[in-house]
């Protein structure tokens, strides 16, 4: 493992960040000048391929990446752009039998957009 995709992994491990492929390049560049976008997004890809890491369309205009493969659903906030994890339990939603018998899921993805309390004016 180079010591630039070792830095890449790094960020995605910090806690709750949904980051994007530019945040990424981003942060991992202050510490490695030398890093290109094209070793950012080959290593993203790669990890998405893996099953290791989830690629998300959170409909905020670029796709954001997930360290945590586990069920879950997120909250987006539609001002400020947060994204964070919400418990949930995917196996629960269900196509009726007759979706299941003509289509095959390979994903599922719930996405709550509003806004956070910082984005949120106050009512009255």
């Amino acid at each position: 493992m180079t010591p630039q995709r070792r830095a890449i992994i790094k960020f995605l491990l910090t806690d709750g960040i949904h980051p994007t492929a530019e945040q990424v390049f981003t942060h991992v560049r202050q510490t490695m000048p030398g890093l290109s976008p094209a070793t950012v997004y080959n290593t993203l890809h790669e990890l998405v391929e893996l099953g290791v890491l989830s690629e998300l369309d959170l409909g905020l205009g670029e796709r954001h990446y997930d360290i945590n493969t586990e069920d879950h659903a997120h909250l987006v906030c539609l001002e400020c752009g947060r994204v964070e994890d919400v418990p949930c339990n995917l196996s629960a939603v269900r196509l009726s039998s007759e979706q299941a018998q003509r289509f095959r899921v390979v994903d599922c993805q719930v996405t709550f957009r509003g806004y956070c309390s910082d984005c949120t004016p106050p009512e009255g």
